[in-house]
Parts: C-alpha cells; structure tokens; sequence
C-alpha cells in the first residue's frame, strides 16, 4: 500500500522542475508525515501556492479531491512500516542492532531470492506459460490489472505486445483501471498480478469490477486464496508460502519469460 508514494515520485520523476506543480509535490513528500494533520490551506502555505493550485495538483495526481489524497496518504502511512517488514527480508526487517552482521544478513537475502525463483521454477508448467502466450496473441485487448510495481514490470512485456501490434493497456490510478475494465468482452484478456495480494484484499470493490468482466481471468500471485479467487479462469502461483515482497523477483521472472516465449513463437509474424 505505497500509492501515494507512488503517484508523488513517479510525478516528481516525469515533470519539469521549473513547474509549480513539482515543487509542491516535492514540498509533499519531503513533509509527507505532516499531511494527516494538515487542511488544504495548511498545505498550501507549507508549499506557498494557491489552495486551487492544491486541488489541480491532486487531479494531476489522480484524486478526486484533497481529501481523497489525504487519505490515501494516511493510508500508506500506517500500511508502510507492515510492508516494509516483507520487502526485502522476508518478514522482518532486521534490527539496527544486528548492523555488524550485515554480511549474514547480505547472504542471507539472497538465499531468500534463489529459493524463491526455485519454488517459481519448480512450481509452475512450461505448458501453463505457453496457454498464457497463446491467449495472449488470441485476444483482441490485453488488459494489465496491479498496483503500481507490477503494473510497472508489466511495462516490457506491453512494449513486446505493442510492437507486435497487441492493443495493451495497464492504467496505473484504479478509477482509471476500473474505467478500462468496463469495455472488456469476452474477446479480451485481462492479467491481473499482485505479489502478496494487497491489490486483491485492499480493493475488492476493484476486484469485483474484475470479475463481472466477461474478459478471459488471468491472476500471477503468490497466495492460494483470496478475494474472487474462484472467479479467475488461471491462476499462476508463483514464489512459496513465505508470502513475502521477495515474490517481486519472481513476477518479473514471469513477465520475463512470456515476453521471451510470445517473441520465439509469435514475434516475426505480422509485422
């Protein structure tokens, strides 16, 4: 649950910095613990622009409104530190004590990457990967379904798909997706990722427009269960049981791979 953080930095990262926009954005993040407590106007002194500055700046950012922003901030505030636990090392970060051992804790993390591209490897059919690229290149809209990161790594296997003439899209903002997910038929496919399921338990309402979509269900995830699990056509389970952000590395095996597979067999027709 890191969207604001997201939305902000991948704002920041896009726009000119001689833009009024930037430099309150900016202001934003680097004061990001004191929004919770701040009114637009708090915010507009802190950034020293104009409330209506505030508010376009927050459509720019894909809110409704300040107060929508606001809220998702709060939100990523008290979710960061829970997932920041499963980002690197497992399920605890270590401790600052533990500072010396730094060299463990290096061999140790990766250890936790090579056992969870293992399981990856292990558990999922060369066959189930080739029904992907086969639905993939049969459908006549490909749909990428995430929160920020996966829709991220999704971004090269769309550039393959695109090039190759594919109509892919992936909308990061979920009212965007949701718009997206409405257009779908049953000639479509949609892909929908999330590594330790925050996308599937922190947006069902998004997860429900996913399922009344008539839209072939493809899920990449590490859980066994989740919300309208049983509303998916495929399910490919990847990394293991752990649960951890460390399945980042094995979503992107996967995306890698179908990028690979769909090139080899579809890549120099129809150019």
């Amino acid at each position: 649950m890191r969207s604001a953080f997201y939305n902000l930095i991948n704002f920041i990262n896009m726009t000119n910095v001689h833009d009024v926009y930037w430099g309150a954005a900016k202001t934003i993040l680097l004061n990001i613990y004191q929004i919770p407590k701040c009114t637009i106007t708090d915010v507009a002194d802190m950034c020293f622009v104009s409330t209506a500055t505030i508010s376009r700046l927050c459509r720019k950012l894909n809110y409704e409104s300040f107060a929508d922003f606001k809220n998702d901030i709060i939100m990523n505030l008290n979710f960061f530190n829970e997932d920041a636990k499963r980002l690197l090392f497992d399920h605890q970060l270590p401790a600052k004590e533990t500072i010396n051992e730094g060299k463990e804790i290096f061999r140790n993390h990766f250890q936790n990457i090579i056992h969870n591209l293992q399981d990856t490897y292990d558990n999922i059919q060369y066959e189930d990967l080739m029904k992907i690229v086969d639905k993939i290149h049969d459908s006549s809209k490909i749909c990428f379904a995430g929160n920020f990161f996966t829709q991220s790594v999704s971004m090269q296997l769309q550039i393959e798909l695109s090039y190759l003439g594919k109509d892919c899209v992936a909308m990061y903002p979920l009212e965007q997706q949701r718009e997206i997910y409405k257009t779908l038929t049953k000639n479509d496919t949609v892909i929908i990722s999330s590594i330790a399921g925050g996308f599937f338990h922190d947006h069902p309402d998004v997860m429900r427009d996913i399922s009344k979509t008539p839209a072939y269900k493809i899920i990449i995830t590490q859980l066994d269960t989740f919300p309208y699990s049983d509303k998916a056509d495929m399910i490919l389970r990847v990394g293991n049981n752990h649960h951890s952000l460390i399945g980042k590395f094995s979503i992107t095996y996967i995306f890698e791979v179908l990028e690979a597979l769909y090139h080899l067999k579809y890549g120099t027709k129809n150019k």
